[in-house]
């Protein structure tokens, strides 16, 4: 029923603009540096006609623009991009012309405090609205890693609210949401594990991210099927001017890039592989192994068929694997190397297919966009020829979405289909449960409105999203509301941001949470005697510009849980199969004040963040009330980066209050009563007795990183010389600690790093 009022209303909408079809024309082209003729994203491309803004738009990954719809007669054309000589050209454009343009801007020495202002517009880390952080690549490679190239996963970690275990896990917890209450998209592909097993890596290094929608909570209704977070990334299209790559060496992530024109100005191909050396390089270092394994493979087609239409194909295949207690120390803090036979070993890959068309109507205000893709991953806990425990994921995803634009405001509607299939294998000690296997089937529908009102003061954002389950005959209706408002318009200082929604969600990733540093889930669905996961999400901020050179964020939030999936606590070890119902919630405050662009000592320029987060985690139970494992109270970040011509250097400070665990509360022998089995004389298995759950709170994290960096650019060739280290200090963090035996693992120590960089643009 819902799908026929669609067409229904798009019929419509059809019918009541029949009268433009015709008589519009359309300019596209290309914005490229000219003294490096590399592509410039986010360059402003606007149409004037008597000095008043008619249209206008933002240049892509690859420095392609396009101005659809527009009434034939006289404008001007105005291209900028901060730090470069503005271009202004006059066109006269016909009924039903193409227009084709390309543009190479100049840079220009100064910079005045308004293209500061401007340029904040696409920059990440001040675009904080009630829960979206749009990031850019320019803020990836704000936040070094130890390689050469910047990524986002390194990035995620300094936004408030976000928790991790540490530099090591490749797991991620917004605002008080679970791991599995997380949902990942590549090119509108869901990406299941996309961090590596180092936490500053995943698969979205800097050079292949156009642009990523970050939404620690109240995200818009076009989005569903979990209920904390949405990671959003739309890869870069290959350069389709010119032949350009990357090579970078380094014992962390080496990585090779390839992109280029297949036809030119119309089909482009961009390229990645990534390989980790640390295990080869660094088998023992400051008395750890590093044993892991990890790097991804990417590839990406995409084509401007004609004035109206883009097809794109996408390709993602990565892989982790690693021993999480490579090194061990006993209570005494001697180093002991763990056993090859050690059962701590895990790993996960994933794999991704699939492809999007865009239709661009040059005759009526419609965009349609359809994506298809297959997504897959494995997580294996065991050593590689012998595993213990494998859950894996295989999903198909279908979805179409409309987009009409109004003069002032945008009316979205669209569909996604959705079906998984599980599979479990577990060994003979969990809980009756071996293995199984099962399939889910899911639908989400959306309806949204984005308008300007109040002369553009006020931004909102009313939606409906419905959540299907087709095979339980089950439907959810989740109304969302996001807004924004600018008290004296969109160039004052300050803005004031709101969102509201209702989520739902059927599957979970199940863990026995009472191991410290445990990174191996079982992905089931929700049991069909039990209700799906539901939140409920608030958000309330606030944006200021204290100066030209610094802005300030500041945003409360709160999501309450009901009927989440999770496993009844035993004082027994074992991984928990058993589950039951609980309620939760999660509330904080994350602040954060950016500076950029600030003239310091010896003609260097001063850029960095400062950011504090507190946050309560809290459980309930029939048994117990409890604060889980991810409940992390208190979080500081802060990053200096002083640049001096072609030499940088960063100093970034990252700090963390403890974490919940499950303490022991004893041991006891345990017999396994069978007949001939004589306790008197013989030996029970030693086994410990853990008290109640999450009752005490591991050390604090802290780590200070430093890096160096050099840059020569020479026309179309940039070398970058990158050193430095992780962790500064040589600080025992805490990562992973056994009960029974009293040997701990510890986070990364000192490592330092180098790495070589060459670019050809």
């Amino acid at each position: 029923m819902r799908r026929r009022y669609s067409i229904v209303f798009l019929l419509a909408m059809f019918a009541i603009t029949g009268t433009a079809i015709g008589q519009q024309a359309l300019i596209r082209g290309f914005v490229t540096d000219g003294s490096s003729e590399q592509p410039l994203q986010g360059a402003s491309v606007a149409l004037f006609q008597s000095d008043k803004l008619v249209s206008g738009t933002a240049t892509d990954g690859d420095g392609y623009f396009l101005l659809n719809r527009v009434t034939p007669g006289r404008y001007e054309l105005r291209v900028s991009f901060i730090g470069f000589t503005e271009l202004r050209n006059n066109i006269q454009l016909a009924t039903g012309q193409v227009l084709e343009q390309s543009f190479m801007l100049n840079p220009q020495a100064a910079l005045i405090d308004e293209l500061v202002v401007e340029a904040e517009k696409v920059r990440g880390v001040t675009t904080v609205v009630a829960g979206l952080e749009t990031i850019v690549p320019a803020e990836i490679k704000r936040v070094p890693v130890p390689g050469v190239s910047g990524d986002l996963a390194a990035y995620l970690q300094t936004v408030p609210g976000v928790v991790v275990q540490g530099d090591r896990g490749g797991q991620l917890f917004v605002r008080g949401g679970a791991v599995d209450q997380n949902l990942a998209f590549l090119d509108g592909i869901p990406v299941y594990m996309p961090f590596h097993i180092l936490s500053v890596f995943s698969a979205f290094p800097e050079e292949l991210v156009d642009r990523a929608d970050f939404y620690t909570g109240g995200f818009s209704a076009r989005y569903g099927t979990r209920v904390s977070s949405v990671l959003d990334v739309k890869a870069r299209n290959g350069n389709k001017q010119n032949i350009a790559g990357s090579v970078a060496i380094a014992p962390f992530l080496s990585a090779l890039t390839v992109e280029g024109p297949i036809v030119k100005n119309r089909v482009s191909l961009v390229a990645s592989v990534r390989q980790s050396l640390i295990e080869e390089i660094f088998p023992d270092l400051v008395g750890q192994k590093l044993p892991y394994r990890f790097g991804d493979r990417f590839g990406k087609i995409h084509a401007l068929l004609g004035s109206s239409h883009e097809l794109s194909f996408t390709v993602l295949d990565s892989n982790d694997r690693g021993d999480i207690a490579g090194t061990k120390k006993s209570v005494f803090g001697e180093a002991e190397a763990s056993e090859i036979t050690d059962s701590t070993e895990v790993a996960w890959t994933n794999r991704v297919y699939g492809g999007t068309y865009v239709y661009r109507s040059n005759d009526i205000p419609l965009v349609a966009e359809f994506t298809a893709g297959i997504s897959e991953m494995t997580n294996e806990f065991g050593p590689e020829k012998a595993v213990e425990r494998r859950s894996t994921l295989e999903s198909i995803d279908v979805k179409a979405r409309f987009t009409y634009q109004f003069r002032g405001a945008d009316l979205s509607m669209g569909s996604t289909y959705r079906k998984t299939d599980f599979s479990l294998l577990l060994d003979d000690l969990f809980n009756d449960l071996s293995s199984t296997t099962d399939e889910l089937e899911e639908i989400s529908s959306h309806v949204e409105v984005t308008s300007d009102l109040l002369g553009g003061k006020l931004n909102v954002n009313p939606g409906i999203h419905v959540y299907t389950l087709p095979a339980r005959s089950e439907n959810w209706i989740e109304p969302r509301f996001r807004m924004s408002y600018w008290p004296s318009g969109k160039t004052g200082r300050h803005q004031f941001n709101a969102s509201w929604g209702i989520y739902h969600q059927a599957i979970s990733g199940l863990s026995d949470e009472r191991d410290l540093g445990n990174i191996f889930y079982a992905w089931v669905t929700t049991p069909e005697n039990a209700e799906a996961t539901m939140s409920q999400h608030a958000i309330l901020g606030w944006n200021v510009r204290l100066f030209p050179w610094m802005s300030a964020a500041l945003e409360g939030y709160y999501k309450s849980y009901d009927h989440l999936t999770v496993p009844v606590f035993s004082p027994f070890p074992r991984f928990t199969t058993s589950l039951q119902e609980a309620t939760g919630s999660a509330y904080g405050l994350d602040t954060r004040l950016n500076v950029e662009n600030r003239p310091f000592w010896f003609d260097s320029v001063l850029d960095g963040y400062v950011s504090y987060a507190y946050s309560k985690v809290e459980y309930e139970t029939d048994a117990y009330v409890y604060s889980p494992s991810h409940d992390r109270k208190h979080q500081f970040n802060a990053l200096l980066h002083a640049q001096k011509g072609e030499v940088g250097v960063t100093l970034q400070w990252q700090y963390g209050s403890g974490l919940p665990y499950t303490q022991s509360g004893g041991f006891d022998e345990w017999y396994l009563l069978t007949p001939g089995v004589d306790v008197a004389t013989e030996a029970g298995i030693d086994r410990i007795i853990y008290s109640k759950p999450y009752g005490g709170r591991q050390p604090t994290y802290a780590r200070v990183d430093l890096w160096l960096e050099r840059r020569v650019e020479h026309g179309r060739y940039v070398g970058t010389l990158r050193a430095g280290a992780v962790n500064l200090f040589n600080r025992e963090n805490l990562f992973y600690y056994d009960l029974f035996t009293f040997k701990r693992v510890d986070q990364l120590p000192f490592l330092p790093s180098v790495g070589f960089k060459l670019e050809f643009r």
